[in-house]
């Protein structure tokens, strides 16, 4: 156990109010899908609904993303987001039974095994979205079982839902849960010559405001991005990938990787990140109820910048 599991352990009836959700997620996976998706998932959606979960952050991300949009085109998307949502709470509990002979259709992947050969005796980064049910993105392990795979993943400040997280997250023996902060730590220990490390990360989070953040333009606003895949790839000259996904049906999809860098193109600082933007925001303009439109994506301006550091990265760069 890490010291960061020991700083995270459970009080007594902590552990049992987690056992008692794992136990009901794994009576979840192992229900047949027209339970999964016929029944809680309409249920759930419902319940988000009627608590008008940040119904708030929802329509103004929406609004200030599609300024295009009509308010019933707007409230039209955020119904669907809401059954996206109901959806993905119930394919993440179902996760804590999930195996590759029962459950092996969740996510296909297009063109697999091209891309472990190209691959192959190299380790590359997985760039990934809060897009669909992000969860499904490690099921990865179960077709390219010699890789060992790094989910890189932002604590919790539940307790409960930490631990719940963090094992169901470990659905194949070759992935390895890794706390952000620990990443280039736990990297530079763990990799070798003899297997493939994966590191996957979720890139779309809101990062901490810097006196160096930099600004993109995304869905027609100034937004900062987490630089943790880039700065990986360009440090261990390993490539990096886009996932992109689509929903083929409830609890399904499908996914393929887009090549952000090669591992040896030489590139600016930035143009990694510019490149996973401008992807993410093509695939969110196609399928704007797959993301996950409810986590506040612009809590941090230029103009907050400038106010907490006395300048902002756009008077500098001139508005990159």
């Amino acid at each position: 156990m890490s010291s960061r599991d020991k700083d995270r352990e459970l009080s007594w009836y902590k552990r049992v109010a987690l056992e008692l959700l794992w136990a009901i997620s794994w009576l979840i996976g192992r229900s047949p899908r027209w339970f999964q998706y016929g029944m809680l998932r309409p249920l759930f959606t419902f319940l988000l609904r009627m608590a008008r979960y940040r119904r708030k952050v929802i329509i103004e991300n929406l609004t200030r993303s599609f300024p295009e949009k009509s308010d019933k085109q707007i409230r039209a998307i955020m119904r669907d987001f809401y059954y996206t949502l109901g959806e993905v709470v119930v394919s993440t509990m179902a996760l804590a039974s999930a195996k590759p002979e029962r459950d092996g259709d969740l996510l296909e992947w297009v063109a697999y095994r091209e891309h472990i050969e190209r691959n192959r005796g190299r380790d590359w980064v997985a760039m990934a979205s809060h897009f669909g049910c992000w969860e499904y993105y490690p099921l990865w392990c179960w077709l390219d079982t010699e890789c060992h795979f790094m989910s890189v993943y932002h604590p919790l400040k539940s307790d409960i839902f930490e631990h719940f997280y963090r094992r169901m997250r470990k659905f194949a023996p070759n992935i390895t849960t890794v706390a952000m902060a620990d990443t280039v730590r736990h990297y530079i220990k763990s990799r070798s010559p003899e297997y493939t490390t994966v590191l996957g990360l979720i890139s779309d989070q809101s990062p901490r405001l810097m006196a160096d953040s930099k600004w993109l333009d995304f869905l027609g606003q100034k937004t900062t991005f987490i630089e943790g895949g880039e700065r990986l790839a360009l440090k261990f000259s390993i490539p990096a990938y886009f996932v992109y996904a689509e929903r083929v049906a409830p609890g399904r999809y499908r996914a393929r990787f887009i090549e952000l860098y090669d591992g040896k193109e030489p590139l600016k600082e930035g143009d990694i990140v510019r490149r996973y933007a401008e992807t993410l925001e093509k695939m969110v303009r196609e399928h704007p109820e797959l993301w996950m439109w409810s986590h506040k994506r612009w809590k941090h301006t230029p103009e907050k910048q400038r106010k907490k550091f006395g300048r902002s990265t756009l008077d500098v760069e001139g508005g990159q």
